[in-house]
């Protein structure tokens, strides 16, 4: 079976999806474009000029940012839905509060799922999509769902300047190099804001997850957060697979050549403090240690030094600190030994075939028709 027919075909799904469709309720689209005419600030494509793109005024050149001037740092997570990307955000911040020199320090994730989820559900189960025009994670609506991650974005930059925190994890897919490039963009241009008293470093953390055992049991985990609770468990792995092609088809890593070339862009500006990369594969269990770049320029601070220095030791330690939980829960559902979230779901029983229908959509012929392979 194809994989469009894989995850259009069914019954079940079929009749499942009028019950929870947008023929009665807002539209992805209608909602986002309402959200924005409610805060009369239009937004463009990320790859045009933008009204969250503020024309601040420059710095002057030749002058740099004192010694004793506050520093934030923006963690750039880089990554497929359902590559654990939010797990891993919220266990990077565990790590922090527990290392001597920075449990003093405010980390808060701003997540673009949530902003999207408090949006359109507001409180209700969300509505799915009848057709492509609808389906958000359809690539052909690609700006609007930029928006969320643009209104997110807007919300970081803000609890910033205003000194909220000082380590923000910005939790998107941010799949292309275009949104990296609009990113590291609009943070050129808050460092250069004479009237901002803190200055942003960008450190990018790519989190995947290859293995296609790992992917099965991280789709598992998604028919159970506020978009799918209230759907029936078939049609919520059908959908979620479906969405996650979406995103595999227009992914592009990010790279040691991406990295360099935002290395040299940066020194346009005189506070230039320095750009770092990480990544975390399979929850820490391959080995990433070449997929890790540093870029420290004379300007950059003691304090980033060291923050950089006890990131570095979370993501090497990973594995053996937080991922061997998830691992070994991957492998006892996988190897149908686990009885987790086995509770049941709304209209559902609780002896659901979990693991069976799981591994009939999302089969070893969903990854060859994505060209998916366990080494990517």
């Amino acid at each position: 079976m194809g994989l469009d027919e894989a995850l259009t075909s069914g019954s079940t799904s079929t009749s499942t999806n009028s019950l929870f469709s947008l023929n009665h309720r807002n539209s992805y689209s209608s909602i986002i474009d309402q959200y924005y005419e409610e805060q009369d600030s239009p937004v463009e494509s990320f790859h045009e000029t933008t009204a969250l793109t503020i024309n601040y005024p420059r710095r002057q050149r030749g002058l740099s940012i004192s010694s004793n001037s506050s520093e934030k740092l923006v963690v750039i997570l880089v990554g497929l839905p359902a590559g654990g990307k939010s797990t891993i955000s919220n266990h990077l911040i565990q790590f922090l509060s527990h290392n001597t020199s920075t449990q003093h320090m405010r980390c808060k994730v701003f997540n673009a799922g949530q902003v999207r989820r408090k949006l359109s559900c507001r409180g209700r189960p969300m509505a799915l999509a009848n057709n492509s025009s609808e389906d958000l994670f359809n690539p052909k609506n690609t700006q609007k769902k930029e928006k969320y991650a643009k209104i997110t974005l807007k919300e970081l930059f803000s609890e910033l300047s205003s000194d909220l925190c000082d380590v923000a994890i910005f939790d998107a897919t941010n799949s292309t190099e275009r949104r990296r490039s609009f990113l590291f963009h609009e943070m050129r241009v808050f460092n250069s804001d004479i009237s901002h008293n803190f200055h942003i470093t960008p450190l990018v953390l790519q989190v995947s997850s290859v293995d296609h055992a790992f992917v099965r049991y991280n789709i598992h985990n998604k028919t159970f957060n506020q978009d799918y609770f209230d759907k029936p468990y078939e049609f919520a792995v059908r959908d979620f697979a479906r969405r996650l092609s979406h995103y595999y088809s227009q992914f592009v890593p990010f790279t040691k050549l991406e990295f360099d070339r935002h290395v040299a862009e940066g020194k346009f500006i005189e506070e230039d403090r320095g750009l770092f990369w990480f990544s975390i594969v399979n929850a820490g269990l391959s080995n990433s240690s070449q997929l890790n770049a540093s870029h420290f320029p004379e300007q950059s601070s003691p304090m980033i030094e060291e923050l950089v220095r006890v990131i570095e030791s979370f993501v090497d330690s990973y594995a053996e600190v937080y991922g061997f939980k998830y691992i070994e829960k991957a492998k006892s559902f996988i190897n149908g030994e686990s009885t987790e979230r086995d509770q049941g779901r709304a209209g559902q029983s609780s002896d659901v075939p979990y693991l069976a229908t799981l591994n009939r959509i999302v089969d070893d012929e969903y990854f060859r028709e994505l060209n998916w392979t366990s080494s990517n």
